[in-house]
């Protein structure tokens, strides 16, 4: 029997959990820009499909007296998501409750609080990566871009160019988005061609308020440096980035649903990625433990809404 059949539903945890959520800003930040987090009614349902640039169709709302509306519809191509279920656990043994304090409630709080933000820093990181990986295995790069290493290639002006391409394609400048590492960041910014396009003396690097206000259209523009070790637990550190070497432009709505034409989005059926904390105590009676439970569903929603560099 497995621990789930004991394990019961810690509401207080379930709560903390939810809260602590959207304070795992900077992780999470990268995870919610490229593949946004949609919360729906239950775990299996359809969404709208984007897949190509007459999805971004617009409607005539006139209606005449009497008239009936224009519906906007799910298509026959319109696919379904299907949430699976995700789990992750940490344990609590007796001994650390012994050593807090097992007469002192709060102590006892502070303990699974603590363990909870755990877990929770784990999952966050772990969906970065996942969506992260998930994201670029469904974008192609750029064939003829990227060579930024070429003193004589202006990447700035390669950016603009896909941002263009990408507003046309979407219909729509504003919402456009620049995700990029901070090895691909670190190269833009100290490009010759992207120095020689400040006025006068520049006495510091470039920052990326500069770049984004400097491009054709600007645009909201970040980079990250968000490592994660690639080896198990046992095996010799190797540390890596996300999103290494790699900028993505992106067309992605603040507030996504399921109409909504965003590049990327993972559904989930929980509040903030999480469904419930549930804790047990072990037969043995020597530890116990508590596992958040969630569930998702990652989905490329529109084929045309973003695009890669990759740097060569």
């Amino acid at each position: 029997m497995g621990r789930q059949i004991t394990a019961t539903l810690n509401q207080q945890l379930t709560n903390f959990a939810i809260g602590h959520m959207n304070d795992l800003r900077r992780s999470q930040e990268l995870a919610e820009r490229l593949c946004p987090t949609v919360q729906v009614p239950g775990s299996n349902g359809q969404y709208k499909v984007f897949d190509d640039v007459n999805s971004f169709q617009v409607y005539n709302t006139a209606r005449a007296l009497g008239g009936d509306p224009t519906r906007i519809e799910f298509s026959a191509d319109d696919e379904f998501f299907n949430c699976k279920p995700q789990a992750l656990e940490v344990t609590v043994d007796e001994e650390e409750r012994r050593q807090a304090g097992p007469d002192n409630p709060l102590a006892q709080q502070l303990l699974d609080e603590g363990k909870i933000k755990a877990l929770l820093n784990a999952i966050a990181l772990s969906n970065a990566k996942k969506r992260v990986d998930y994201v670029l295995s469904k974008v192609v790069a750029e064939a003829d871009l990227g060579e930024w290493s070429n003193k004589d290639i202006d990447p700035i002006e390669q950016l603009d160019q896909v941002i263009i391409d990408l507003a046309t394609a979407c219909g729509n400048s504003e919402m456009i988005q620049v995700t990029m590492s901070l090895k691909a960041w670190g190269v833009l910014r100290n490009h010759p061609k992207s120095k020689a396009r400040c006025n006068g003396v520049q006495a510091m690097p470039l920052t990326l308020e500069q770049v984004r206000t400097g491009l054709t259209v600007p645009v909201d523009m970040q980079a990250y440096a968000i490592s994660y070790n690639e080896k198990q637990l046992g095996q010799a550190k190797s540390k890596k980035q996300l999103l290494i070497g790699d900028v993505l432009v992106h067309f992605s709505l603040p507030s996504p649903t399921v109409y909504d034409p965003s590049a990327f989005k993972v559904f989930t059926a929980g509040q903030n990625n999480i469904t419930a904390v549930r804790s047990y105590m072990a037969a043995n009676g020597l530890y116990g433990g508590h596992f958040v439970d969630y569930s998702e569903d990652l989905k490329q929603t529109s084929a045309e809404a973003m695009k890669r560099i990759t740097l060569k």
